[in-house]
């Protein structure tokens, strides 16, 4: 790793950057999921910090790969997308809801131990529009 490059506003944010950066780095085994897509393959480049090239990776449904955390994390939590919902009160009120989660990939771990590849669950926004009475 490489930082000559990067400017820290301290020795103790550089310590956490690269503590960071070893974890990230570090290969966990596990099953692929693509359930949008099943027997499917994605494709999709990746890189995370600025002194790491960029990777482009191939990956099958169902099968076991070895990658490194971060891959893996971005993989189980961050591909998804968002199901909205529109509703009408009784009393003409509008409001929208983001009701869940759906996501596109996963990463079930096999040989390590770690919360923060678990998906994150429902979350629910609402918003209400005001009733205009003409």
């Amino acid at each position: 790793m490489d930082t000559s490059r990067l400017k820290f506003a301290n020795k103790e944010v550089e310590k956490k950057y690269k503590a960071e950066w070893k974890k990230d780095h570090e290969m966990v085994r596990g099953r692929f999921g693509y359930p949008d897509c099943p027997g499917g393959d994605l494709v999709f480049p990746f890189q995370k910090y600025p002194d790491d090239q960029l990777v482009t990776y191939t990956l099958r449904d169902g099968k076991v790969y070895e990658l490194p955390y971060m891959v893996a994390k971005h993989l189980a939590t961050n591909v998804y997308y968002q199901v909205h919902k529109r509703e009408t009160n009784s009393d003409g009120t509008r409001s929208t809801r983001i009701g869940k989660k759906i996501h596109r990939t996963t990463f079930q771990k096999l040989d390590f131990e770690d919360m923060d590849l678990v998906p994150a669950n429902i979350i629910t926004v609402e918003h209400t529009e005001p009733e205009i009475i003409f």
